[in-house]
């Protein structure tokens, strides 16, 4: 029992020995404290970030500071979260200070990583990284600095994650100049992440950075590099898992080679100069997640190959000349995002494309400005898409009812002619914005979209303006609407006569309603209203006496129609009223004049 207890008492005095002279070791070497005393002394630094940088202490207990057991410093991580408008809350440059701040960094010889986020240097790069042999990790992100990438940063070669973001707090910082990738970063072979961006680089790809073949995340969006897209990206970058070379000037086509980087999982080259076609070989991009190819001038046919990419979400061909949609399209059930407005597609819209999409969250389907035509297939009941955006084509036909199941839907500038009922409507329609406006829609309101309003809980906004819709306005779509534009058309009858309505936006302009403005029709509108435009249309008799008892109007335009009589004074008195527009009336007495909108 006694040698139990020496052998206890061993082993608590050896912990505590070990934990003293750990305790000991934390104290931090005074060469070290000098160089941070001195970077914080570049800085009109806040109390709140660098209040216990102060000399005589120990650093290692310092706020972003950690040592090793022998007190060097080995991590220096300023991430600044709380930055706000105008200068930093950590702090700015200080105009008195001399040399480069940041420079004595270069002295903390044990630092392995480095972050400086969203701190204004308000100068030039630290110049001094060449001297950090084994820094492993460097950030340095939204700093505000001028001139251009430091060379050093190429001298430490123990990097193995490089990024720097020159954009300041807001956009790209203005003291910056448009400079080549400096060659000495040639010498960082290490590298598995490489992010250079928003820096204003210029000139070619180097091809020395295809000899880094620990890379797994390359990303040199928003710059102005140049010149082709080297196909020795492929040949050796193999463990490739992010390819972002957005927002640059490369042009050319994209290599064929690119489809042996089978890791990739986010591939971007959207804004670039890249044309011809999209290659086949990209279906072998099997874990692709992202893939964006917008702003280019892109051509041909969207490849059947794409519909390989089982694990895609993000799919943005926009503003390229694409000129057909496979109908693969619809094997990418985890479609979340899926762009390809404003190209050349046409043809008809492939059925398939139903069955594309996320049940789960829905998907956002947008080929707005194209030239598809045929009618809208009916495949939309799964209630698989949120958001269906088609303007600006030349479909035909009529208005898919199963369209009901999405929550968003532009159909506005095409060719719809056929008011008759397409399928039948859904049960529990989840449509919450639907946009009929500049198509070919004639005759009165079809029994089907009064019952779309009548039915659809979450629908807030119809747009049905420039058609040739004939007949009465209805009265369910001030009732149940928010937003509710008719203009352009050829309304005709009185007002719709509705006891409630929380309408906001009410456009019945350029119709031919006729007859008169009750006070009842206003009373309705008065707690909700903002804007109201009956213009151009045949109202006649006086304005009711209720009409300046808006809440909440900031539009009014009853011009060009044969109102009669004096016009209430209390109309100018609305306080929130911004534009009036009463002229080419029949009025007595002083009317109001116009008030341009305040823009």
């Amino acid at each position: 029992m006694e040698l139990s207890y020496k052998r206890w008492w061993e082993v608590i005095t050896l912990i505590l020995s070990v934990y003293l002279s750990a305790c000991h070791a934390q104290e931090c070497n005074a060469n070290d404290r000098k160089a941070l005393l001195e970077f914080k002394a570049g800085f009109v630094a806040s109390d709140f970030f660098f209040g216990s940088w102060k000399p005589g202490t120990n650093c290692c207990k310092w706020n972003f500071v950690n040592c090793t057991r022998s007190g060097r410093v080995q991590a220096l991580t300023i991430d600044n979260q709380f930055a706000r408008h105008g200068p930093s809350s950590v702090g700015e440059r200080n105009t008195s200070y001399k040399g480069v701040v940041g420079a004595t960094l270069g002295d903390l010889s044990e630092l392995r990583t480095l972050e400086l986020s969203m701190i204004y240097f308000n100068g030039p790069m630290p110049n001094t990284f060449n001297k950090l042999k084994k820094l492993e990790q460097l950030e340095i992100r939204w700093n505000n600095f001028s001139g251009s990438l430091s060379p050093s940063i190429g001298g430490a070669t123990s990097l193995k994650t490089l990024r720097v973001d020159g954009q300041s707090i807001f956009w790209s910082s203005p003291g910056l100049r448009p400079a080549p990738i400096p060659s000495s970063f040639c010498q960082l072979r290490n590298l598995e992440t490489l992010g250079l961006t928003s820096f204003l680089l210029t000139g070619k790809f180097p091809e020395c950075f295809c000899r880094f073949n620990h890379l797994t995340d390359l990303q040199l969006s928003d710059n102005k590099l140049d010149g082709p897209i080297p196909s020795c990206i492929a040949s050796n970058l193999g463990k490739l898992v992010t390819l972002d070379f957005s927002q640059n000037r490369f042009a050319g086509s994209i290599p064929t080679s690119l489809s042996r980087l089978t890791s990739l999982q986010r591939l971007s080259l959207n804004q670039n100069k890249l044309s011809g076609n999209i290659p086949v070989g990209i279906g072998n991009l099997a874990h692709l997640q992202v893939l964006s190819l917008a702003n280019n001038s892109l051509s041909g046919a969207i490849p059947p190959a794409i519909g390989n990419l089982a694990e895609l979400n993000f799919l943005d061909l926009s503003v390229n000349l694409l000129t057909r949609i496979p109908p693969e399209l619809g094997k990418l059930v985890k479609l979340g995002i899926v762009s390809l407005s404003n190209n050349k597609l046409s043809g008809r819209l492939p059925p398939e494309i139903g069955k594309c999409g996320s049940q789960q969250f829905g998907i956002f389907f947008d080929i707005s400005y194209n030239r598809l035509s045929g009618s809208i297939p009916d495949v939309f009941g799964s209630g698989n898409f949120s958001i269906f955006f088609a303007s600006n084509n030349l479909f035909t036909g009529g208005f898919p009812l199963t369209l009901a199941m999405v929550g968003n839907v532009d159909l506005s500038r095409n060719f719809l002619s056929d008011l008759k009922a397409v399928s039948t409507l859904p049960p529990a329609p989840t449509i919450a914005y639907l946009n009929l406006g500049n198509n070919l829609l004639s005759g009165t309101v079809p029994s089907w979209l009064k019952d779309l309003v009548a039915g659809a809980k979450d629908l807030k906004t119809v747009d049905i303006s420039v058609n040739k819709f004939t007949g009465p306005v209805p009265a369910i779509f001030l009732e149940n609407l928010w937003n509710f534009n008719a203009s352009y058309n050829w309304l005709t009858g009185n007002l719709p006569n509705v006891s409630t309505s929380g309408i906001g936006l009410l456009d019945l302009s350029h119709n031919r309603v006729s007859g008169p403005i009750t006070s009842k029709f206003i009373g309705t509108l008065l707690n909700t209203t903002f804007q109201l435009d009956l213009s151009f249309n045949q109202l006649s008799g006086p304005l009711p006496a209720n009409s300046g008892d808006f809440l909440y109007l900031n539009y009014l335009d009853l011009s060009d129609n044969k109102l009669t009589g004096k016009v209430p004074a209390s109309i100018e008195k609305i306080p929130t009223l911004s534009y009036l527009d009463l002229s080419h009336n029949r009025f007595t007495g002083r009317v109001p004049s116009i008030r341009p909108p305040p823009f």
